[in-house]
């Protein structure tokens, strides 16, 4: 008989890294030092753009200084959201600009 331990999936990959984008982009030691993008691609994991019928924004449809906007937003508790007001809290001006210019430009 096979071992219940040897017949489970391993954890995909994609939650693993965007778990570590955020806490990267989070942590106050490394936040200054973190690259913009890898933050960046942590969003994608919910803002895709995919059509599948989401209330999400697609990111890939709303440019910079929209993207900055809402974040600063999310930041001061001005717009709502489940999880964006915390993640969003752990980024500065300097970071939100960054994370803006990625996602804003066209892929």
């Amino acid at each position: 008989m096979i071992p219940p331990s040897l017949t489970r999936r391993p954890a995909p990959l994609l939650p693993a890294l965007l778990m570590q984008a955020i806490f990267a982009v989070s942590c106050p030691a490394t936040a200054k030092d973190a690259d913009p993008s890898l933050a960046a691609l942590s969003c994608l994991g919910c803002h895709t753009g995919d059509e599948d019928g989401s209330e999400l924004y697609a990111l890939d449809r709303i440019g910079a200084r929209m993207i900055a906007a809402e974040l600063r937003a999310y930041r001061a508790g001005t717009r709502q959201g489940t999880v964006m007001n915390r993640i969003a809290g752990g980024l500065d001006d300097g970071e939100i600009e960054g994370i803006a210019r990625f996602l804003g430009e066209p892929q």
